[in-house]
């Protein structure tokens, strides 16, 4: 991963994330938040191109969940971030 340690990029989808990554010529977002009147957190991750879509996105009321669903989704060209890591540059957060 370039411009982040993988480790310290997975820790930073605890606390309210927005960053932007690029992963072989297509740029991403992924954002956390937390719904403060329905007490959950939300972890989702978009494309960022001419027709922007959601290709991940966990509502948990732990954090953990929705982070552990996140390492463990083949979002990127079917593989998990840990597979894809070698390809993604941090251009954002």
């Amino acid at each position: 991963m370039k411009g982040n340690d993988l480790n310290q990029f997975i820790d930073d989808l605890y606390h309210n994330p927005e960053k932007e990554i690029s992963y072989r010529g297509v740029r991403y977002m992924i954002r956390g938040y937390f719904s403060h009147g329905a007490n959950v957190y939300t972890l989702e991750v978009n494309t960022i191109e001419k027709s922007p879509c959601t290709l991940f996105s966990h509502t948990s009321s732990e954090r953990r969940e929705c982070v552990r669903s996140f390492v463990s989704a083949k979002i990127f060209d079917g593989k998990t971030i840990y597979e894809a890591e070698q390809d993604i540059e941090v251009l954002y957060g």
